[in-house]
């Protein structure tokens, strides 16, 4: 051997020596200190066990999510058909002929009315642009006075003493047929009268006062009161009183009048 495997013999001796005792070291020390023990298990015994096992709860599954379906491409609509064609007339067939529209007389212009001449300084009402027939000037005014129809008829003080002395005249033929004692024609009875329209009484004549009855008359005041009524009672209806004025103010439909018996 020469000197070149020597030292590799050596080198190669001290090597595995020293990796025995690396090795016989590491030995040594696992030795000393062994590995720490498990805790101890817990054990419980019972009298019976159960046969068979209880599988675990499975848990819920979520719910299934609702899906809208899918639309597929939208399909062309089939086309209508086309309608059929109009059979064809024989030759021999002609056709209706269409009537004719009638026709219509041409329409007349109407003729415009004549515009209304202008009146100067005579006083009528002229018609205004837009106001057609009224009256301005009749603005603000009561319709009712411009009524065309006559004013109702008024009982006057003459109108009065006129039916007063109509009445007068009529009841004394009655009243002549009577006995009057002397100085009752002195006695004024004033009397009350309620008429219907064609003059005949409505109620009882009734004296509302006499007047001059006094002194030696004043013993016949009721005989002249009775005459007065049956005269005005016997001799109705009256004659003549004029209808305008019968149920008028004051008219004679209730009238009242002072009669003295002569």
């Amino acid at each position: 051997m020469d000197r070149a495997g020597a030292a590799g013999f050596g080198i190669s001796l001290v090597g595995h020596a020293a990796l025995f005792a690396a090795l016989s070291l590491a030995l040594v020390t696992a030795t000393n200190n062994p590995p720490p023990m498990p805790p101890a298990m817990e054990v419980s015994f019972v009298d019976e066990v159960a046969a068979t096992a209880s599988s675990p709860a499975p848990s819920p599954e979520p719910a299934a999510q609702s899906r809208a379906p899918e639309i597929g491409p939208v399909e062309d609509a089939a086309p209508a058909p086309a309608p059929p064609a109009p059979a064809p007339l024989p030759r021999d067939a002609v056709p209706a002929p269409s009537p004719l529209p009638t026709p219509r007389p041409p329409s007349r212009a109407l003729p415009r009315p004549p515009a209304p001449a202008a009146t100067a300084g005579t006083g009528q009402t002229t018609r205004r642009a837009g106001l057609g027939d009224l009256d301005p000037r009749s603005f603000g005014r009561d319709p009712a006075s411009q009524s065309n129809n006559p004013p109702a008829a008024a009982m006057s003080a003459q109108a009065a003493a006129d039916i007063g002395s109509a009445i007068r005249r009529q009841i004394q033929p009655c009243v002549d047929r009577q006995v009057i004692p002397y100085g009752a024609e002195q006695i004024v009875t004033q009397i009350n009268l309620r008429l219907n329209r064609d003059g005949s009484l409505a109620a009882r004549p009734r004296v509302v006062r006499q007047l001059n009855a006094d002194g030696d008359n004043a013993r016949y005041a009721q005989r002249a009161a009775d005459i007065a009524i049956a005269a005005f009672t016997q001799c109705s209806p009256l004659r003549g009183l004029p209808q305008e004025l019968y149920d008028v103010p004051r008219g004679w439909a209730n009238f009242t009048l002072n009669y003295r018996l002569s």
